[in-house]
């Protein structure tokens, strides 16, 4: 089980809010900006077991901690109680939960899982307990998207954020439970800095198979004929263009890392291998690529055509591997 404290810890809206309740002002709404869907739940129970744990931070141990985690606190409720959309019942059932006195705690907290999924009827109910809460209220609207929401509501909450990660700090929180740690660092590398897609790069199957095919397209690709050969394997194998692209980059890096002197920067303990392997990539061919692959990415967002595509950048490659051997 991935312990998700110390990596919310890390984050500002943490920070924030723990700062406004040991000032003795916590705000009556904060919305919390998260762009990790698969974990925004968990980051939110985590925030509000900060509100609610009689310890200055979440204990874990105490019980409205434990009752915060299995969601079934009398005084913390979570919203939408079925489906993933906050509707206006649910609005009116917070709405009328908010005047009733706490009965564990000093406070009631209200914690809406995903307010981007909260339609403007819910939102425009939400108002007015916005604007004017019962005392001793914090409603907590999780977001993956602020501009799912209307400016009234925004205007009217504490507006704090979880970022994306830095690299160690996922591959910290990940490591116990994903052991292989070649693997941990490549997802992680390929992911966006969250941890929920981390996790699910790690697990997937298809990132290895990737990763196997771009290493050995810029270790064994030597000619034209190699460039069609390679992006027919690249079709048959049915693993997404922006997989294959992401994966080159990150390999790409990881070589570049090793010829400038710092293999330590490596997310892969295979990389000095593949410098010693790829002996026609030098840094200026490395480089070279590296600007061919942020090209990709530009021509992959107007809808190119993804064959034409593998096609034009394994070309670009190789003429510039070999462009820099001449140099």
């Amino acid at each position: 089980m991935i312990n998700l404290l110390p990596l919310v810890k890390t984050t500002s809206a943490y920070e924030i809010i723990k700062r406004d309740k040991e000032a003795g002002r916590l705000s009556h709404a904060y919305m919390i900006s998260c762009f990790d869907g698969d974990f925004l739940a968990e980051y939110l129970k985590i925030l509000a077991r900060l509100i609610a744990c009689p310890s200055v931070e979440p204990c874990g141990e105490c019980r409205a901690c434990k009752l915060i985690d299995k969601q079934i606190h009398p005084d913390v409720e979570f919203y939408p109680k079925e489906g993933d959309a906050v509707l206006v019942g649910d609005v009116n059932a917070l709405i009328e939960a908010s005047f009733v006195r706490p009965m564990e705690l000093n406070e009631r907290v209200f914690v809406i899982i995903n307010g981007a999924l909260m339609n403007a009827q819910a939102q425009n109910k939400l108002l007015k307990t916005l604007e004017e809460p019962p005392a001793n209220v914090h409603i907590l609207i999780g977001t993956t998207s602020e501009y799912a929401m209307l400016s009234t509501v925004k205007s009217r909450a504490k507006k704090v954020e979880i970022s994306t990660f830095s690299a160690q700090t996922l591959f910290n929180a990940l490591k116990e439970s994903c052991p292989e740690e070649d693997r941990l660092k490549s997802a992680i590398a390929c992911g966006d800095g969250t941890l929920g897609k981390a996790l699910a790069l790690y697990l997937d199957e298809d990132l290895s198979r990737a990763t196997d095919l771009c290493r050995d397209i810029l270790i064994n690709m030597k000619s034209s004929r190699d460039v069609l050969e390679f992006s027919d394997k690249i079709a048959k194998s049915k693993i997404d263009i922006d997989r294959i692209i992401s994966v080159t980059e990150n390999l790409l890096r990881d070589m570049l890392t090793v010829r400038v002197g710092k293999p330590e920067l490596a997310s892969s303990s295979q990389a000095m291998e593949d410098v010693k392997n790829s002996s026609g990539f030098n840094s200026g061919a490395i480089i070279y690529a590296l600007d061919k692959i942020c090209e990709a990415k530009k021509r992959k967002k107007f809808n190119a055509n993804p064959t034409m595509l593998t096609e034009w950048l394994l070309f670009t490659i190789l003429e510039g591997k070999f462009k820099w051997q001449k140099s």
